[in-house]
């Protein structure tokens, strides 16, 4: 509204009887200034009357707002002319499916505290102690029991009317073997013991199978000595305990002892029955025909260590799995 918008009261003598003056008597009317014929100067508020002997009032117009200054910095801030309406933002809501109607929706207890997850404590990794000292030095006489059954001496055979002297090597008695198969290495052993009793078989036939036993015997001492050798190899390079009971070393005891019941035997062979009690003595002694040699008495020696020897690694020794070079010992009991 601006100023040229009058208010025109109800004349103060009214009819008698006329229902819309009285209902408009003491009230301000609308009236159209284009109408009146003439000019009401009065100020805003101030009561006036007209040339007609009306009274009228100018209505005060409301404040308008100032125009906003243009943008002069051409900054991104832009210059409206007029008030401008924002478009009004719809804020979506997260609708929870539900399994059913009757599923109630769990709701955030302000007044309840999450509790904090319960974390154990990590409990210490224990490992078998290695030993590895232990390993290395039975990994190092397995390895020198296989070269002393190789190199040495496991029968000594003494000069006789049949034979010459010689000594049957680990090495002599493998080509033995070979001689057995048919394959011609050159063996004294297999020449002078196997081949001179295989015209024997029909009449003497355990004879003929001590012969061929011998051979054999000491190879699988010596294939089983480099097995051990391998076996405590691998324990060294992967930090394992080398307790255990060796199967392996025990089955060489027993093979050593066959080869030396088997030269006694072979001693005995060759001289009277009146004799023998003094053969044994001189078996025993190294003095006989024929006798046990040196590197039998080593493989043997070398096989009784090999047994006892892991059994110095504690059965309950445990280290901390770590990768300290320095480590506890701890011992558990069962």
């Amino acid at each position: 509204m601006d100023n040229n918008n009058y208010i025109n009261p109800v004349p103060s003598a009214l009819p008698v009887g006329d229902p819309q003056a009285a209902s408009q008597y003491g009230t301000w009317v609308p009236v159209d200034p284009g109408t009146l014929g003439f000019q009401i100067n009065a100020a805003p508020g101030q009561e006036v009357v007209g040339p007609d002997g009306n009274r009228y009032c100018v209505k005060e117009a409301p404040e308008q707002m100032a125009p906003i200054a243009a943008n002069a910095n051409n900054n991104a801030i832009p210059t409206p002319s007029t008030i401008v309406q924002m478009p009004p933002i719809v804020q979506p809501i997260a609708l929870v499916p539900y399994t059913s109607q009757n599923q109630p929706l769990l709701q955030y207890d302000p007044y309840s505290a999450p509790k904090d997850p319960q974390y154990k404590p990590q409990q210490p990794v224990y490992r078998r102690k290695a030993y590895k000292g232990i390993s290395l030095a039975a990994m190092i006489i397995a390895i020198l029991g296989a070269l002393a059954g190789i190199l040495l001496a496991i029968g000594v055979f003494g000069a006789s009317d049949t034979r010459a002297a010689y000594q049957a090597t680990g090495l002599d008695l493998f080509k033995a073997i070979l001689g057995i198969f048919g394959v011609s290495a050159g063996s004294k052993y297999y020449a002078e013991r196997i081949q001179t009793n295989a015209n024997r078989i029909p009449s003497d036939l355990l004879s003929t199978i001590v012969v061929y036993a011998l051979p054999i015997f000491a190879a699988l001492i010596i294939i089983i000595m480099v097995i051990l050798a391998i076996v405590y190899l691998y324990k060294l390079s992967k930090g394992k305990t080398p307790r255990h009971f060796s199967v392996g070393a025990l089955i060489n005891i027993v093979l050593c002892i066959s080869i030396i019941f088997i030269l006694l035997g072979m001693s005995n062979g060759e001289v009277p029955v009146a004799q023998r009690s003094q053969n044994i003595k001189d078996f025993f002694m190294m003095g006989s025909g024929i006798y046990t040699g040196v590197g039998l008495i080593i493989m043997f020696a070398l096989s009784v260590i090999l047994l006892i020897l892991p059994f110095f690694a504690k059965k309950n020794a445990y280290v901390l799995d770590k990768t300290d070079n320095d480590l506890k010992t701890y011992i558990m009991n069962d």
